[in-house]
């Protein structure tokens, strides 16, 4: 008896992401590169310390695992995330908001452009 309460203990501490079905990827350095290039955007000198890097690193790994856990809460009865999930997770930070809806206009802007730029480049004979 005491074995099905350990199993059920062991099951309701675990790390999320990972149990049966899930896969355990390894994410570490994931963004070291392009942390590198901002932080010295930002100040930091052209080669920052790696342990710098690295705990930047883990940081961003975080915020996002943690935004996409809470986009999926929202998102829960659903059953599919979307966008407007995230735009609902972000809502009482409005400069994060207004940069998520700046990034989704620029997209939908440059989709736009590049539907434009095949239309004329399927359609030579409008050019002549």
């Amino acid at each position: 008896m005491s074995e099905a309460k350990e199993i059920k203990e062991a099951k309701e501490h675990r790390e999320p992401g990972i149990g049966p079905g899930r896969r355990k990827t390894v994410r570490k350095g994931m963004f070291a590169k392009d942390l590198k290039l901002l932080m010295y955007g930002f100040g930091d000198v052209p080669n920052p310390a790696s342990d710098s890097i690295s705990v930047m690193d883990d940081l961003v790994i975080d915020y996002i695992t943690e935004m996409c856990q809470k986009a999926s809460k929202v998102a829960e009865n659903r059953g599919k995330v979307r966008v407007e999930d995230f735009k609902f997770v972000l809502r009482k930070d409005p400069k994060k908001l207004a940069r998520v809806e700046e990034l989704l206009y620029m997209s939908e802007d440059i989709r736009r452009a590049k539907q434009l730029f095949d239309e004329k480049e399927m359609d030579p004979a409008d050019e002549v």
